[in-house]
């Protein structure tokens, strides 16, 4: 992979905080405004690609839509040296999927309010018309007292009614295998139901360590988040409240009928009940 320049107009690159395929996050100061901030910026060996300036651009596009204090906020998209951009707000900690890994009892304390944050992230976006159609911990970034911010916008889209009639429709499948709902997997239309499959899944590797499918290839995965059933989250952490299990069996149902109608409704049942048994205070 070439290797960035070390300035890209005004903005002085200081380390990266991510990659992908065809982008790299990285923190950055503004030179002229003396700002610390994040970029998404294409990689050289993309920076040609249409179809990666249309991403961000209407991720820059969705976000302008946007104002919580749960969601990554963009301020601009910009081309220095031929480098599709994206400027944004910095918040420098960890995303879920990394802290997930360090072990789940040092979650614990703030898993009420990671996913209660999380859940008003995607609320709002609802209520904007949107549908993230990618929640998973990896686009979740996480500070030590539990404040989230929801990132990567890259493919939401326009939930059903006007604007799902005008840009909606089945279209090729985007997502991730891991947290994707079973609607999403066969192509169709995806409403604020499918965030919310996806967020119980996220719900479920906070507490479990892992999501709740897995498998040896994409294939066995997503015919697995299709047919099979997922296992209790009471047998792979024995702390887990019957309420909680009870609360992601709803968010993990085949068709969306059977699932929460919205993500206000998960935020009552939420606001109902507690996660764990017994406090963990070692965090």
């Amino acid at each position: 992979m070439a290797k960035l320049p070390e300035t890209l107009g005004s903005l002085k690159l200081v380390s990266q905080l991510g990659v992908g395929r065809h982008c790299q996050i990285w923190e950055a100061v503004d030179t002229a405004s003396r700002q610390r901030v994040a970029i998404k910026v294409v990689v050289p060996e993309a920076a040609q690609d249409v179809s990666q300036r249309s991403l961000l651009e209407h991720e820059l596009k969705v976000a302008k839509s946007l104002e919580h204090p749960t969601i990554i906020r963009i301020d601009r998209l910009s081309v220095e040296g031929g480098l599709p951009h994206l400027v944004m707000e910095l918040f420098p900690h960890p995303n879920l999927k990394k802290q997930i890994a360090s072990g789940v009892d040092a979650l614990a304390p703030r898993v009420p309010r990671i996913v209660t944050e999380l859940s008003l992230a995607l609320d709002h976006l609802h209520s904007r018309g949107w549908v993230h159609r990618d929640v998973k911990p990896d686009n979740v970034l996480a500070a030590a007292d539990g404040q989230v911010k929801l990132i990567d916008l890259a493919i939401a889209a326009a939930a059903p009614g006007l604007l799902g009639k005008l840009f909606g429709g089945k279209g090729a499948v985007q997502g991730s295998p891991s947290y994707m709902p079973p609607e999403q997997i066969r192509g169709a239309t995806v409403d604020a139901r499918a965030d919310i499959y996806s967020l119980g899944c996220v719900i479920f590797e906070l507490l479990a360590g892992k999501p709740p499918f897995s498998a040896s290839n994409s294939n066995d995965l997503l015919n697995k988040h299709v047919s099979a059933t997922p296992p209790s989250i009471e047998t792979l952490n024995r702390n887990a409240t019957t309420s909680v299990s009870k609360l992601i069996r709803q968010m993990l149902a085949k068709k969306p009928a059977d699932r929460p109608a919205s993500m206000k409704e998960v935020l009552q049942q939420l606001r109902s009940i507690r996660f764990l048994e017994r406090a963990i205070t070692n965090a």
